[in-house]
This record gives structure tokens, C-alpha cells and sequence, in this order.
């Protein structure tokens, strides 16, 4: 046989048997398959939310398809994403295994830092991820807001008004587990990254210690990381007073600054909708101005629509018209939210950016986050009343404060209505109350000695305003913003009251800008033995002795303590070791040019009893005595207390002194809910520390 013809044969045939015919010599061919489309998706499980510590409830579902098909047997990776401050979950298992659904699934148990965070699934062969967004929250959150003067190094240093708002976790041992707040003194301290981002409360240098048998405790916050300019390097410390277990009173108390305000459980971390009455005060550092705001809105799907007043440095605009978009609380678990459209018309309706807090469904804390103007405030609900008439007041007492970087004013009292019925919208009111003025006494509580007008809108629910106001110094209007009747504006958990109601005012004349609340009146016993109680107490207070810092001084020093009325004799213990009272005074009132925050300072008066307004005395034989303050060698210093008790549980002091004025209260405590506080127990301060900055 020919070679060459049994070369080309073998050839045929090593082609023919590897099926390469077409490739030895034809012309077609046949393409490989296409790559199939892997695609993996979050089915189920997003969006949930749990205390730290526990499992998440609904297991978390991806699935994953190949060409649109459900994938069976391949393997899916779970991976956690911390957030911020290290907020996250551990899965049950990294990886699972799709079922002939294409599902896959592992269960997550969340760490014990609060916060939103995401899981993320994969799948070999998908060009993208799927995402879980999840939530831890702490089993207790805690909303506080203050305002008061800071020594601020921007003044020379010297006071300037500032403002704090913010919340705090945690866990049911008592430790701090997160948190955040926003601080504005819009003079260069404002937190960092406003609008969007607050400060973040890192657990690890916070902590709070409570004395359970007197509610006197110490809070601390780091927020080093986010503003290291606040507090002593970035850690502020704070006195607290708790009155029960879901209400403190609260005072800064770290040398920086000194500060009054209130410290109250969360019972709702979303939803701010609905019909509202608010005040607002603050500083508008643009043309150095103190400045107040007061009014109603409505909140309805997001869509602000209110009417609002607005005192600016005495120049006084009433009846602007409030258009505004609350932008809600987002991914976050502290019932943080913003609120975009608020103006100023004394400014050509510059806008003011705020953001709010919720402590329940009815009560927010407002403050201004511009770095320009400083404002802080509340915002209480009208529950569900579709009107307010004439008989939304009728025996009430008020405390009036002015704003803090003005302290022009404290005002206490009683009012009385008079004519006022059901579907009639204006009254009269007769009274008495005392008055402040810059250490000039103005009003002394003279019986019936104060009077005026009030009325509401028919239109607008809840506005109002008191006018021709006689007997209550240079006060002679109020705006007057009206509250749900069931809803306590002193202490917003507690609801067995009898304080309940009324309104907030805010003073629309051209001396001050003062804000405060108008509460109703309970019975009076005419010897004063229903004051024989437990109080948890406190004050912001002016002084015209301030000597610290050179040259610039200050102006205010702020106090929080426990004491007990009996037979009218008030004392915080200094028969025996003393309750703790805590005085945070930076500018150097009690001891001049040093500048310090006391603890243990014993408190002792007694007082006269009541006249038919509830008002009390501390006669000059028995002073309202504070002190020694510093130790024993300290000085002790007599103040001119006026209280009126708005009924059992709660009384407004007001100090009327040349040198000296505040507005406080005494609030009744409530042993049993203390000692099932979930706190870090404390000890009894035992001697007068003196920290220092």
C-alpha cells in the first residue's frame, strides 16, 4: 500500500475518533455554552431590631439563583459589617448551603453594642452582594437635655451660653453600653459633623453610679472621639438627681460648664407625629442676641404646619406661619430625628436646623444645631383635644426662667381664673407671684396683687397668649402655648400625678426672653404637712458675685440634691452624714476666684407656713442655708427662698436675693422605684471633693 495514502487515512481516522472531523479541515464550529448568571438576594430578615445580647427573632433568608433558576447545594458566606463604634452580630454559622428553593440561612445574635449595622451574604460566581441591615438596642435609653453658661476658651475665656441634647444606653446591669448627643454653643464648640452625624457616647470611658436609698448619683460621658473640645478633654461629668426610676434631674458638673436640665426614660424611639406645643431658647451669635421661640404645630406624614412667636432680644414677632419637614429618625436606636424649614423672621427667615430626641410619643427635646445660633428646648403633645377653650387654666402655678445668657428674670406664682367657661376662648386670672429682676425684687407675693388676660385662638389649637399682665414686675405678656391635659411637663413618665397639663409661655417683652410652664393646682393644706415628703431637688440660678474667670466672669452656678420636709423643717442631713447636694459652680459665687464643684453641701430652713396660694416663706430666723460649702471651714450662705406648691409631690422655688436669683423645684421621690433602678450602685458621698479641671 502506498505510504502517503496510508498516512492521510490514519489522519481520518484519529480525527473521526475525538469527534474532530470539522476541526481537521471543515469550515463550521459549535461555540461553548454561555456562563450562567449567578444572582444572590436578602429574601427575609432585614430590618430587625433587639436588646443587645439576644437573637434576632426571624432567621436571615438569602437566595441565590443561576440563570434566574433557584440554585441548589451552593454555599452562601455570612459577614457581619460592624458600625462605628463596633456595633454588630455573630451568625449561628458563617456558611450555609442553599436548598432546592435556592434559600439559604443562619440565625444572628446581636453584641452589646447598640447601633444599625449590616450582614452580608455572597455566593462564588455573583457580581454583588446581598445586605441585611439590623439593629441592636439597649433594654433602657435615657434622654437628657441641659442648657446653661460653659467657660468658653473663645470668650478670653469667659461664659457663653451652650446647649446639650442627646440619649443614653444601657444595659440592665447598670453599665453604659452607647449613646450620642449633640452640643452646640454655636462658638466654636458645636459637635463636628452637623447636621447629619451627633456625637458618639463611647462605652468604654462612660459609666453612671446611682445611691439607690437617695437617687444622688454621677454620670459620665466620652465623647473624646467625636468632640474632644466638650468637658475635660472630650468627658463631660454630670451630677444627677433621680426623683423615681424614669426621671432625673441633671446638672454638668466637670469645671467646663454648669448647666440644668432633665434626664427621662425613652418609651418610644420613633414617631413624633401628631399636635405639639413648644418652646425654644437660646443664642444667635450673629448679632450676639439671646432669642426665644414659642408656638404649636402639627406633624402629619412628615409635613410641619404651625404657628409660632418669636422674642429677639425684645424685638417680637407673633403669628409667623411654620412650614417645616420633620426628616424622622432614620436607621438610628436612640430616637434621634431632624427637622428641616424652621426660620427665623427677625433674621429674613435665615433657616435653623434642629434636631430632636424622643422620650415618649408626646415629648421631644429640641435643640439648634448651627454653628451660628444655639437653641434648646421641648416640645409637649395636646394629646387629642380638637380644641382649647377658656377652661384649659383655671388654679394653676407657673415658673418663668429667663434665658441663661441673659439672667434677667425668674418668676414664680399663682393664677386664678376667673369667667372662664366651656366654649368661650378668653378669660381673666387673678393672683399672686414674685419676681426677680436682675436682683431687684419686683413682686413679693402679694394676694391678688397680679392680673390679666388670657385667651386661645378658635382657629389655631392651642395658641394663646396672656396680656396686660399687672403685679408681676416688667412682665407684662406671655405667649401661651396649650398641652394635653393628661400629660405631665415636670416629669413625662409619671402620669399618677396631680400636676397634669395646662401650657408652656414664653415672654413677649422687650427685657427678656424667658420660657416656662404654667401647671395646675392641687389642694393646699394651710399648715403645710402635706410637704412632709422625700424631694429630689435642683435649681439654675444667676449670681451677680461671680469672679471667675480673669477678666471676663461668669454668671451661674446650678445644684441638685435629695432633702426632706418635716413640719415644715427642710434638711439634707446635717445631723449626721449628709445627703449628698451637688453644687457646680465654675465661676466662683461661694468662694471668691475659686471655681469649683461641691458635693455634700448640707442644706437646712424651715419654712412659714402657706397662705391660701400655696406660697412659702423661709423667715429671716430660719433661712434657706447652704453650706458650709468646701468643707467645714467653708462659708455658709443665706438665701431668700420663696416656694409655691402646685399640690402634693411638686413645688417652684424661685431665690429673690440683691446678689442672686433661680427657679428650681422640689419634686417628691418615689422610694420603690428607685431600689428597683437596673443602675451601678453607689455609696453615700462622705466628704466634700473638689474636682478640678
Amino acid at each position: 500500500m502506498n505510504r502517503n495514502f496510508t498516512s492521510i487515512l490514519a489522519s481520518i481516522l484519529v480525527c473521526l475518533s475525538f469527534g474532530f472531523l470539522a476541526g481537521c479541515g471543515g469550515s463550521s464550529s459549535t461555540p461553548p455554552p454561555p456562563t450562567p448568571t449567578i444572582a444572590i438576594s436578602a429574601t427575609s430578615g432585614s430590618g430587625q431590631t433587639v436588646n443587645v445580647g439576644d437573637a434576632f427573632t426571624n432567621m436571615l433568608v438569602a437566595t441565590v439563583t443561576s440563570n434566574g433558576i433557584a440554585a441548589s447545594g451552593v454555599t452562601v458566606t455570612f459577614t457581619p459589617v460592624p458600625g462605628s463604634v463596633g456595633q454588630s452580630c455573630t451568625p449561628s454559622a458563617t456558611t450555609a448551603t442553599t436548598a432546592s428553593d435556592g434559600t439559604a440561612s443562619t440565625t444572628c445574635t446581636a453584641n452589646s453594642t447598640p447601633g444599625t449595622y449590616s450582614v452580608m451574604a455572597a455566593v462564588t460566581g455573583a457580581t454583588t452582594t446581598a445586605g441585611f441591615t439590623e439593629s441592636n438596642t439597649a433594654p433602657r435609653v435615657l434622654v437628657f437635655y441641659v442648657n446653661g453658661l460653659e467657660d468658653s476658651a473663645a470668650y478670653g475665656p469667659g461664659p457663653v451660653y451652650y446647649a446639650i441634647a442627646g440619649a443614653v444606653g444601657f444595659d440592665l446591669s447598670g453599665n453604659v453600653i452607647g449613646g450620642e448627643q449633640d452640643y452646640n454653643d454655636a462658638s466654636g464648640l458645636t459637635s463636628p459633623d452637623e447636621p447629619t452625624t451627633p456625637d458618639v457616647i463611647n462605652p468604654k470611658g462612660s459609666s453612671m453610679t446611682v445611691d439607690t436609698s437617695t437617687g444622688t448619683g454621677t454620670l459620665v460621658l466620652d465623647v473624646s472621639a467625636s468632640n474632644p473640645g466638650v468637658g475635660v478633654a472630650g468627658i463631660e461629668t454630670f451630677a444627677v438627681q433621680f426623683i423615681n426610676a424614669s426621671h432625673a434631674l441633671i446638672t454638668q458638673f466637670d469645671g467646663s460648664a454648669t448647666s440644668s436640665g432633665s434626664f427621662d426614660l425613652q418609651t418610644a424611639s420613633s414617631g413624633a407625629g401628631g399636635n405639639f406645643a413648644f418652646t425654644l431658647s437660646g443664642l444667635d451669635t450673629t448679632d450676639a442676641a439671646t432669642v426665644a421661640y414659642g408656638g404649636v404645630f402639627s406633624n402629619t406624614s412628615s409635613t410641619i404646619h404651625g404657628t409660632y412667636d418669636e422674642n429677639d432680644f425684645g424685638n417680637v414677632l407673633v403669628g409667623n406661619t411654620l412650614t417645616a419637614t420633620d426628616n424622622g429618625v432614620g436607621a438610628g436606636v436612640y430616637g434621634r430625628g431632624s427637622i428641616t424649614g424652621f426660620t427665623d423672621p427677625n433674621d429674613g427667615n435665615a433657616p435653623i436646623s434642629l434636631v430632636y430626641y424622643i422620650v415618649g410619643p408626646e415629648v421631644l427635646r429640641i435643640i439648634d444645631v448651627d454653628y451660628e445660633d444655639a437653641l434648646v428646648g421641648s416640645a409637649y403633645g395636646q394629646g387629642n383635644a380638637t380644641s382649647f377653650d377658656s377652661t384649659a387654666l383655671a388654679r394653676d402655678v407657673f415658673g418663668i426662667l429667663d434665658n441663661t445668657e441673659d439672667a434677667g428674670f425668674a418668676a414664680a406664682g399663682q393664677l386664678v381664673a376667673a369667667n372662664a367657661a366651656a366654649g368661650t376662648f378668653s378669660a381673666t386670672f387673678t393672683g399672686e407671684g414674685d419676681d426677680d429682676e436682675g436682683g431687684i425684687v419686683m413682686a413679693t407675693g402679694t394676694p391678688g396683687g397680679v392680673a390679666g388676660n388670657y385667651s386661645f385662638s378658635t382657629i389655631v389649637l392651642g395658641y394663646g397668649s396672656m396680656t396686660g399682665i399687672t403685679g408681676l414686675g416688667s412682665i407684662h405678656t406671655l405667649g401661651l402655648y396649650a398641652t394635653d391635659p393628661t400629660l405631665n411637663l415636670i416629669d413625662p413618665n409619671n402620669t399618677t400625678a396631680t400636676n397634669l397639663g395646662a401650657a408652656l409661655v414664653l415672654e413677649m417683652d422687650d427685657f427678656a426672653q424667658g420660657t416656662g410652664v404654667v401647671v395646675p393646682q392641687g389642694t393646699i393644706a394651710s399648715d403645710g404637712s402635706d410637704l412632709n415628703n422625700s424631694y429630689g431637688f435642683g435649681a439654675q440660678a444667676y449670681c451677680g458675685d461671680g469672679s471667675f474667670p480673669t477678666p471676663n466672669v461668669g454668671w451661674e452656678f446650678d445644684f441638685v440634691g435629695q432633702g426632706t420636709f418635716a413640719s415644715l423643717v427642710f434638711t439634707t442631713g446635717t445631723g449626721g452624714p449628709p445627703t449628698p447636694v451637688d453644687i457646680s459652680d465654675p465661676f466662683a459665687s461661694f468662694i471668691l476666684g475659686t471655681a469649683d464643684a461641691y458635693t455634700a453641701v448640707p442644706i437646712a430652713g424651715t419654712a412659714a407656713a402657706p397662705d391660701a396660694a400655696g406660697r412659702y416663706t423661709f423667715p429671716s430666723a430660719a433661712p434657706f442655708a447652704v453650706g458650709p460649702v468646701g468643707g467645714a471651714g467653708g462659708p455658709t450662705v443665706d438665701f431668700t427662698v420663696v416656694m409655691y406648691e402646685a399640690g402634693p409631690g411638686l413645688v417652684f422655688s424661685i431665690d429673690e436675693d440683691a446678689l442672686s436669683e433661680w427657679l428650681g423645684t422640689f419634686q417628691e421621690m418615689s422610694a420603690s422605684s428607685l431600689n428597683a433602678m437596673h443602675v451601678k450602685r453607689g455609696p453615700l458621698v462622705k466628704s466634700q471633693a473638689n474636682p478640678k479641671r
